[in-house]
């Protein structure tokens, strides 16, 4: 006698490669990076040659600081799949950290050429080249970040940084002006604007920045410093 109808369980149909690939990309969006792995893991033992898995798996462990691993990644989905401008970017970004600058900007560059329109690639580029000394293409790349997004007060305010080392005082000027239309409580825009005006020898002006780059931070030690130097100069200045 059959006291209960004993039925098979169904079993849930195995996850094919893009469902854990999703789970993936799932996980980096709300920061669980740790699941983003797992998941990752769990597709190339799928499919070894899945480029977005190591991509996506690249991007956890970049994120989690882990530079060395994340570029390992980033590089064998590159081998798998040359055309990720987003993954030449992302390698790029931990060449420079790592001090790497010409591998950097080689990344940059291929990346660029794959999504000229890469506004994120075209910063990143700049800031290398202004790292190892090269204004004038910093700002040549800045102006290419400013075309596509002119609304981008960091690449304004760094544009402003280079050109004051090229001596380009005017433009400096013109460009912390840009940047703290957008954000003017950048007290740093502040203090370099009155650093090009002192370049200018326009010393009542500079001092006006120090003084409002203070305001905004008054733990700012270099803009404090910068208003000492000039009161004497103005007090020389008075009395002639």
């Amino acid at each position: 006698m059959v006291l209960f109808d004993r039925r098979e369980k169904k079993r849930d149909a195995p996850e094919d490669v893009p469902a854990l690939l999703a789970k993936g990309d799932a996980c980096i969006s709300r920061g669980d990076f740790t699941s983003a792995i797992m998941w990752f893991d769990k597709a190339l033992l799928k499919d070894a040659h899945a480029a977005h898995a190591y991509a996506g798996k690249g991007l956890a462990l970049q994120n989690m600081g882990r530079d060395r691993e994340a570029l390992e990644n980033f590089t064998r989905a590159l081998e798998l799949d040359p055309g990720r401008a987003d993954t030449w970017h992302k390698k790029g970004v931990i060449l420079k950290a790592l001090g790497k600058h010409g591998d950097a900007l080689h990344a940059f560059d291929t990346a660029l050429a794959k999504d000229i329109l890469g506004a994120d690639a075209w910063y990143d580029k700049a800031v290398t080249h202004g790292s190892i000394g090269e204004f004038q293409k910093a700002v040549e790349c800045f102006d290419k970040v400013l075309d596509i997004d002119p609304g981008h007060s960091d690449a304004w305010y760094n544009k402003g940084r280079a050109l004051g080392k090229l001596g380009a005082f005017s433009g400096a000027i013109e460009s912390f002006d840009h940047a703290l239309a957008i954000k003017p409580d950048n007290a740093d825009a502040w203090y370099y604007k009155g650093i090009s005006f002192v370049g200018l020898k326009k010393v009542p002006d500079a001092y006006a920045c120090f003084e409002k780059a203070i305001k905004i931070n008054p733990g700012h030690l270099k803009a404090y410093n910068g208003m000492q130097d000039l009161k004497g100069i103005m007090k020389q200045m008075r009395k002639k």
